[in-house]
């Protein structure tokens, strides 16, 4: 697994890019667009009893750069969904990740479903830390990363023989409480069980509904019933 290390640098390197990328685009728009509002409040206010007037156009610009700020504050949040699974399914992802770890192989139970963005950012991001871990850390021979989907929740288990560790002292702290944090927005729970020498285990499970079925198709309309017959003609009389 040490060949891999090269590999784990690179991602680093890119988590350390696209984090200076949101930092910056937080700067420029969000940051700045708060700035902006303040200041015309700030100035309403000053004007609110010598110009009534100037006052509430200063408001209602500020109540435009709201709105301006609103969208790209929804615009980055949708920039935060990993772009990993832009380009395939949450299962191809994973079977991709372990390719990319030697000794490291992909498990799939219960039927594939597509589930809300969050949750499967979740899922991928606990995955990467975990198999992170193996890699820095674990001195692995091999590991599992099994994707489980229930009806309910999906869950994810990342096994390593590695060397293990105490996950009550400093081993395991900062990065399971971030995990734990990171799943307990959305409502889901983590837990990761080792000992010294006996390998480690990565648990995740998320709720995630089943999506609804889809409304049954309206039945099509009766056909109009046919027009009746119009009458015979009477029989003309007999003037014989």
């Amino acid at each position: 697994m040490a060949g891999a290390r090269g590999q784990g640098e690179t991602v680093a390197a890119g988590v350390l890019r696209e984090r200076n990328r949101l930092a910056a685009e937080l700067h420029d728009t969000v940051a700045q667009g708060l700035t902006s509002m303040h200041l015309l409040l700030d100035a309403a206010d000053r004007e609110w009893t010598r110009e009534p007037g100037q006052a509430r156009q200063l408001v209602r610009q500020a109540a435009a750069a709201a709105r301006e700020n609103l969208a790209e504050a929804r615009r980055l949040i949708h920039d935060l969904a990993p772009a990993e699974l832009d380009g395939g399914s949450l299962p191809e992802v994973l079977r991709g990740l372990c390719a990319g770890l030697e000794g490291a192989r992909f498990r799939l139970e219960g039927e594939p479903r597509r589930l809300e963005w969050r949750v499967e950012g979740a899922v991928l991001r606990a995955a990467q830390g975990a198999l992170a871990n193996v890699r820095r850390h674990a001195r692995a021979s091999a590991a599992v990363v099994t994707l489980t989907y229930q009806p309910y929740a999906v869950a994810l288990d990342v096994w390593d023989d590695g060397v293990g560790f105490d996950p009550s002292g400093s081993g395991g702290g900062d990065g399971l409480r971030l995990l734990r944090r990171r799943v307990g927005y959305l409502g889901g729970t983590a837990a990761v069980e080792s000992t010294p020498g006996g390998g480690t285990v990565v648990s995740v499970c998320l709720p995630a509904p089943a999506p609804a079925p889809a409304p049954a198709p309206a039945p099509a309309p009766a056909p109009a019933p046919a027009p009746a017959p119009a009458p015979a003609p009477a029989p003309a009389p007999d003037r014989a």
